[in-house]
């Protein structure tokens, strides 16, 4: 800023000097704007590592908590810098405002996590059954067996997360689960498929979250029940002590897409709790007309022909396939029902 300032002198003529103020310029918001701008790149870029599978999920952490301190010093220093600016003036007010909007953005799902903490228990496995759930792998190479220990918090703050009974035949109820998985984006890790449309079946899933890829394990198994089919769902982080409520999320989303498969499948959907009391009905028809649809549904419960939907078809082809895709067995306990019993030399 330049003043001008008259300065007399006696004898001499007056004279007009200029006296250049200085402006001052708030160093807070220059930190703010950099800070800023390195963080955001810092969190994508993190992301996309883990997605492509590049860093592993502790490397991830570590590189996350650069990216979230980066944008916190921005948030700290804009919102000091606006401050100072306000009281003392300067210039700076641009960088300051930058510097805190970026700041926000990076710290966007360190709000989100601490509200989902707060807002739900400390679980990272939940289960529709608490007494028996269905078994995961282990959560790395040289980890012990997952042991189920939440059951009572669990039913204490999800009691609507439990066991669902349907009237289709276990094979049905597989085939419709399965295409709900495939169309969630799991990728199935192995898999016991219907032999016989009233026999047990299971497949375990691996489940990517959206944002920062975090890899959790899903179970699914359906036994027969006197109603038609029973089905129970596990869903475990692999990383950490709290979910945020992921896992009950992706349970209640798992049941909304399967009633909607069944409906477009069978016409109606009729699953009940397990401790609801079972009205004698038959099981429900896929080939019986229905007045919005008079062809046949999707998810055969028998090998379709060869233009059939692979997708409701490869569930009966993937045994076969676990070789070749390197999908792994399951662990003995369910596996060996399904091993043929020795064949006796006498009736030979």
């Amino acid at each position: 800023m330049v003043r001008p300032v008259t300065v007399h002198h006696p004898g001499l003529a007056v004279r007009t000097m200029h006296k250049k103020i200085p402006v001052r310029r708030s160093r807070l918001a220059g930190a703010s704007v950099w800070s800023g701008r390195f963080s955001v790149p810092v969190l994508v870029l993190a992301a996309l590592l883990h997605h492509a599978g590049v860093v592993t999920t502790p490397q991830l952490l570590i590189v996350l908590a650069m990216g979230f301190l980066l944008g916190a010093i921005a948030l700290v220093a804009g919102a000091l810098s606006l401050a100072s600016l306000w009281r003392r003036g300067g210039t700076g007010w641009g960088r300051a405002v930058r510097g805190l909007v970026y700041g926000l953005i990076a710290l966007t799902p360190v709000f989100a996590g601490l509200y989902g903490f707060l807002s739900y228990p400390l679980l990272a496995d939940v289960s529709t059954d608490i007494e028996a759930p269905p078994a995961l792998p282990p959560a790395g190479p040289d980890s012990p067996e997952r042991a189920f220990v939440s059951g009572d918090l669990q039913q204490a703050a999800y009691p609507d997360i439990v066991s669902r009974r349907f009237r289709v035949t276990p094979s049905d109820l597989h085939s419709a689960a399965r295409r709900v998985a495939e169309q969630s984006g799991w990728v199935i890790t192995a898999e016991l498929p219907p032999g016989m449309p009233d026999e047990p079946t299971r497949f375990q899933a691996e489940a990517t979250s959206l944002l920062f890829a975090f890899r959790d394990d899903v179970s699914v198994r359906i036994r027969p029940d006197f109603v038609g089919a029973r089905l129970d769902i596990r869903s475990a982080s692999r990383f950490g002590e709290h979910d945020l409520g992921a896992n009950a999320r992706r349970i209640r989303g798992f049941f909304d897409d399967l009633d909607a498969v069944l409906i477009a499948a069978f016409g109606t959907v009729e699953a009940l709790g397990d401790d609801e009391e079972a009205p004698e009905l038959p099981l429900l028809d896929r080939t019986a007309p229905r007045e919005e649809d008079d062809g046949p549904p999707p998810l055969p419960s028998t090998k379709p022909a060869g233009d059939a939907d692979p997708i409701a078809s490869g569930a009966g082809e993937t045994a076969a396939q676990n070789g070749e895709n390197g999908i792994a067995p399951l662990p003995d306990d369910i596996s060996e029902i399904y091993q043929d019993d020795p064949t006796d030399p006498d009736q030979q």
